[in-house]
């Protein structure tokens, strides 16, 4: 093999080694921009869920309340009846 067909060969593995290189720093590149956009999907995630916990915690604290003015009006309710309704006869002096 002759010192020019070596250079050839030498010249065309760089060329070849040049373009693929290319190709994996555009498969890089790409990547990258998959994994932010990914990131930037979960961060989105992250916010909508911490609002719809922070609304689910609001919703629970309003039905907790609701539930304590209906006990309390039930209470009251029953004190009015209980007033109102005559005294039980003690069956134990008969």
């Amino acid at each position: 093999m002759s010192l020019l067909e070596r250079l050839g060969e030498l010249t065309k593995a760089v060329l070849t080694t040049d373009v693929e290189t290319r190709n994996l720093r555009e498969g890089v590149d790409e990547l990258r921009r998959e994994v932010r956009s990914l990131g930037d999907k979960v961060q989105d995630i992250r916010e909508r869920l911490t609002r719809l916990e922070a609304g689910r915690e609001a919703d629970r604290a309003q039905m907790q309340a609701e539930i304590a003015r209906f006990k309390a009006e039930v209470e009251r309710a029953e004190l009015r009846l209980s007033r109102l309704l005559p005294a039980p006869e003690d069956k134990s002096e008969e």
